[in-house]
């Protein structure tokens, strides 16, 4: 590969994102929200999910699930949004948003069920770790569910090119980043990052998807680890990426706050699965 011009640049990268459909009504809408959360009409916002019968039959699944703790008892968008909050809402908007923008034939190779599953475990991981670390968890929640969505816009932007980064991936520890970089010349977290900022989405939701891999600010930091332990935790063929010492060392965590957050993991993921993929 010595020599070989990569088969993406930056430039036809930004061109494929910006031919994407941007960000539908709703999710616009609910991150405006965030911001003035005190005036929210829930009868409106109600009306606008319900619309949606994918996402609000997702939203309802995930207010009856044992994550929350109150199976079987919510019956209504309303309760939902209650339960929830604005920053789940946005972030299953989002999610659903990202689907839909990016649903193209498949990319031969690209497990996208493995994909979600990994991409819950980051993100049942970063919330609770941010629980154990003081920070928001529904934000560190968003963070994890999309951290990887370069993959996704990458294997379905251009699946010829993604396809040939994942023929022996992940085999004699080549990951797939490593196979990324030197064939196609980007990286997907730095197509992610491009991905986010095009939509619009906070600075620090663009700083953590850029540097999951390589954490160089408090953003990144919790997410870095957030990835590490669903690698590890889901036991699967994918090597483990290294961690980050000074990452590590920013969020001060220690074994007696650690080991209640892998327990949090394990007892929450399957039953996030379950809420987001069904």
């Amino acid at each position: 590969m010595n020599g070989t011009p990569p088969l993406l640049t930056e430039a036809r990268l930004r061109q494929a994102i910006a031919a994407l459909p941007g960000l539908p009504p709703l999710v616009c809408s609910l991150l405006a929200e965030l911001e003035h959360a005190d005036n929210l009409n829930f009868s409106v916002l109600s009306q606008r999910i319900c619309a949606d019968q994918g996402l609000a039959m997702r939203i309802l699944r995930l207010a009856n699930s044992s994550f929350y703790g109150l199976s079987g008892r919510v019956a209504s968008i309303d309760d939902a949004i209650v339960i929830l909050g604005l920053r789940t809402l946005y972030t299953l908007a989002l999610n659903a948003a990202a689907l839909r923008a990016m649903t193209r034939p498949p990319c031969a190779g690209f497990a996208e069920m493995d994909f979600w599953r990994h991409s819950i475990a980051v993100a049942v991981a970063a919330r609770a770790l941010a629980v154990a670390c003081h920070r928001n968890p529904d934000v560190a929640f968003t963070h994890g569910l999309l951290h990887d969505i370069g993959q996704l816009l990458l294997a379905s932007c251009f699946p010829d090119e993604y396809r040939q980064t994942l023929v022996g991936a992940d085999e004699r520890a080549v990951t797939r980043l490593a196979r990324e970089r030197a064939l196609l010349g980007v990286e997907h977290a730095q197509a992610g990052a491009l991905l986010a900022a095009q939509w619009g989405l906070p600075p620090d939701f663009v700083t953590a998807i850029a540097q999951h891999h390589a954490p160089e600010s408090e953003a990144a930091d919790l997410l870095h680890l957030a990835d590490i332990l669903a690698h590890a935790l889901m036991e699967d063929d994918t090597p483990i990426p290294p961690l980050s010492a000074p990452a590590w060392q920013r969020l001060a965590l220690d074994e007696a706050r650690l080991l209640p957050v892998l327990a949090r993991i394990e007892h929450d993921y399957e039953e996030t699965c379950k809420a987001l993929l069904s």
